[in-house]
């Protein structure tokens, strides 16, 4: 019994017990802060890349003979930092449509996004996913990039931003504009 007694007033190794108790709280909370921020930095990169883009196309930089594959380059050319380009192309997905000015309809109202369990498509998307418009269309765009956490689980403590069933997170930019005439 007196053994027992001194092992428990022995006071060696205590502070080691506090430190395992804080450094897993401070360091989720560290990994959930880099998180955070490299997310927000990628997603205003990828908001004022497809700005710059839209803005191209209204203005008919483009031209008229513009396809899918030639819209997503353009996007990942103007903003995305880091990795390469056939990774940025095959994680985004791209729909656009012109509103109907009648009823102004906005169009399907899930953002479609890419699904990494398939093969990926590399020919032109079905009209119904993306459509160019004439003079003078209203067109709606939009945009889905997958991202995948450095640190996955802190992803639900750091940000709420939809979850893919692989672990993704989905960053969705939405625009609208006017094709100009002519």
């Amino acid at each position: 019994m007196t053994r027992f007694l001194t092992f428990l007033r022995d006071e060696r190794g205590s502070a080691i017990i506090e430190f395992l108790f804080v450094f897993p709280t401070v360091f989720l909370l560290f990994a959930a802060s880099v998180e955070s921020s490299v997310y927000m930095m990628k997603y205003a990169m990828f908001d004022r890349s497809i700005d710059i883009v839209v803005r191209n196309l209204r203005l008919g930089v483009y031209g008229k003979s513009f396809k899918h594959q030639d819209l997503k380059a353009e996007i990942c050319k103007n903003g995305m930092m880091a990795g390469s380009l056939s990774n940025c192309l095959n994680a985004m997905k791209i729909w656009m449509q012109p509103i109907d000015t009648g009823s102004f309809a906005m169009g399907s109202t899930t953002v479609p996004c890419v699904d990494k369990a398939y093969e990926i498509n590399v020919g032109e998307p079905v009209p119904a996913d993306f459509a160019t418009g004439t003079d003078n269309n209203i067109m709606l765009i939009r945009v889905c990039m997958k991202e995948w956490p450095m640190f996955p689980t802190t992803m639900g403590i750091s940000i709420k931003m939809p979850v893919q069933s692989d672990g993704a997170v989905t960053m969705i930019v939405s625009s609208v504009f006017v094709n100009e005439p002519g």
